[in-house]
């Protein structure tokens, strides 16, 4: 079995660094909430939040079944490639990034640091890219292709609940209702899991006509948990969009 809390200690992953903050500010106070931030982001300065938190369990099965290569995909500026480039670089595993679009003329940090981190990069096309997107289990054919251990789009599987789930160990205050931004909705699952009976979990959905993130959290969920939901109505126009109100 794998030793995690080495490959943890290797990583120089930091879980007391990850404090609860409360925010301050006079809308809050008008209203009687009481506002708290669990910082994820400062587990650590590249593969922090729920980034490490997907990976855990993922690095865990990968090493007991002794796989050596680790594959995913993503987009050109991914946050999960770019956190499981930095994994396999300092831990000396080869690692595959499925890259959806054309390599950029003048390409970009992200890609920049792949590169740097020894990630092996496959530009692919948007329909291939899509049809990625089917393949859910360790196994599955990208696996087979490439000789290694699969890892599905921003670490989306069930081995990243248990992962996810630990976030609530760390949790030190009384609360009603965790909120947090949902890509696949991977972490909402995970959390979901994890609550106590009397807590609720809301998702705000970041990317627009995200209709398949409901059904995608009940598929990982595997229960018919009813103790999150999902608000589409903040993402300004697509991911990563903003307005000047949001500012």
């Amino acid at each position: 079995m794998v030793d995690i809390a080495e490959i943890e200690s290797g990583l120089s992953i930091d879980y007391a660094a990850a404090v609860t903050q409360q925010i301050n500010h006079p809308i809050l106070e008008e209203y009687g909430v009481h506002l708290y931030i669990k910082r994820e982001d400062l587990l650590h300065p590249i593969i922090s939040g729920n980034k490490w938190r997907k990976l855990k369990y993922n690095l865990i099965q990968a090493f007991d079944n002794r796989y050596d290569h680790l594959i995913s995909m993503g987009g050109t500026y991914s946050n999960h490639l770019h956190a499981l480039a930095y994994v396999g670089y300092k831990l000396g595993i080869k690692t595959t990034g499925l890259i959806r679009g054309e390599d950029p003329e003048y390409g970009n940090k992200t890609l920049s640091d792949l590169r740097q981190w020894d990630m092996q990069l496959e530009f692919i096309d948007r329909e291939t890219f899509r049809k990625l997107r089917t393949y859910r289990e360790p196994d599955s054919k990208p696996a087979q292709q490439h000789h290694g251990y699969w890892i599905t789009e921003g670490g989306a599987n069930r081995f990243a609940l248990p992962g996810i789930a630990e976030i609530q160990n760390d949790i030190n205050i009384d609360y009603d209702i965790i909120t947090l931004a949902c890509g696949t909705g991977t972490s909402l699952a995970g959390l979901a899991k994890a609550l106590p009976e009397n807590k609720k979990i809301l998702g705000i959905a970041a990317l627009k006509g995200e209709d398949f993130l409901e059904n995608d959290v009940k598929k990982l969920l595997e229960t018919s948990n009813n103790n999150w939901s999902v608000n589409f109505d903040y993402h300004f126009g697509g991911f990563a969009k903003k307005n000047e109100k949001l500012i």
